[in-house]
């Protein structure tokens, strides 16, 4: 091949929007440089969803006819966004979420809002596409980018890399919102991006099976955690936990010196892991205010040994904050 061929070929492989495996183009996890992450408290959130309207899935595409998702109320979609797993609404495979407002959502400058779940981690991603809607029939979808490599399927527990994302909620981890522009929208037909009553979020069904996958807005198919059943909890699927309506005056805004705490697994089993600063004292209560274990952070996370406890609730206690774990 000519040298001359050979740089066409390249320009027409990056113009096409195809990326070498291990490469991301988008901004990363929660802290990373540049991370566009939405923080719960960011202060530049004026209000949050207060109607929550879901079409649930099933627990397992494969199985269409079988059992739907039954985990969490509608109620966990609105409000403010929970810092505690259980607090959220399970959509299923490809399930879907209508979130309302007390006023509609406006263009303002930069994204207008941001949709949470509920993930334990920077890379246990479950997705979903974002739609909004003027009048509740017609909707538009945020073209969406998935890079994740699809030779292999994303497992159960897999992880998949956020910079390879965009466009897709559920890109970052509990306590952290995937903002959306509604300026991306604007030469769109039928919505007024002035006046967005309705935001609708639409599972990803993260299959590579050409039978059931989903695909970005550039005919990607989208690989993330699959399956995710869980038949005990009759969960699957994207978990949502809230939408915020952002202000004009964002800003620059850093994340606080403390991280947002996470109990994962919950529920747990064997052993639970308890996010907080390196050094940080963490304590374990069961629910008549017996301390049960005691542990100290390392490395960003304390764990505490689980066997030999009795099945029940019990209370995590670190500095100020408080949190409940659930024991098989």
């Amino acid at each position: 091949m000519s040298r001359q061929l050979t740089s066409i070929f390249i320009v027409l492989f990056l113009a096409c929007g195809l990326h070498v495996q291990g490469q991301g183009s988008f901004c990363g996890a929660v802290g990373t440089e540049g991370c566009d992450a939405i923080a719960h408290t960011h202060p530049a959130i004026i209000g949050w969803a207060t109607g929550c309207n879901v079409v649930r899935g099933p627990v397992d595409i494969v199985d269409p006819n079988g059992p739907h998702v039954r985990f969490g109320e509608e109620s966990y979609g609105t409000g403010v966004a929970s810092l505690d797993t259980r607090d959220a609404v399970s959509l299923g495979d490809g399930g879907s979420a209508v979130l309302t407002f007390e006023s509609p959502i406006r263009n303002v400058a930069g994204p207008d809002f941001a949709v949470f779940e509920n993930s334990f981690n920077d890379s246990f991603l479950e997705l979903a596409f974002v739609e909004v809607s003027t009048d509740g029939e017609h909707y538009v979808r945020f073209p969406s980018t998935s890079l994740t490599p699809t030779a292999t399927q994303v497992g159960s527990n897999g992880s998949v890399d956020p910079t390879k994302l965009n466009n897709l909620a559920g890109k970052y981890r509990i306590g952290y919102g995937t903002p959306f522009d509604l300026e991306e929208l604007r030469d769109s037909a039928g919505i007024d991006i002035d006046s967005i009553v309705y935001v609708r979020v639409v599972d990803v069904v993260g299959t590579i099976n050409p039978q059931y996958a989903t695909h970005d807005a550039y005919g990607h198919m989208v690989n993330d955690p699959y399956p995710t059943k869980d038949t005990i909890w009759a969960s699957g699927g994207f978990d949502l936990t809230g939408v915020a309506v952002l202000s004009a005056t964002m800003g620059i805004y850093e994340s606080p010196a403390e991280p947002v705490t996470v109990i994962w697994p919950n529920p747990a089993t064997d052993h639970v892991k308890v996010s907080c600063n390196s050094g940080q004292h963490v304590s374990l209560y069961s629910t008549d205010g017996r301390l049960v274990r005691d542990s100290r952070a390392m490395d960003g996370c304390a764990t505490f040994d689980l066997r030999g406890l009795a099945t029940g609730v019990y209370i995590v206690r670190t500095g100020g904050w408080s949190g409940k774990v659930v024991k098989h």
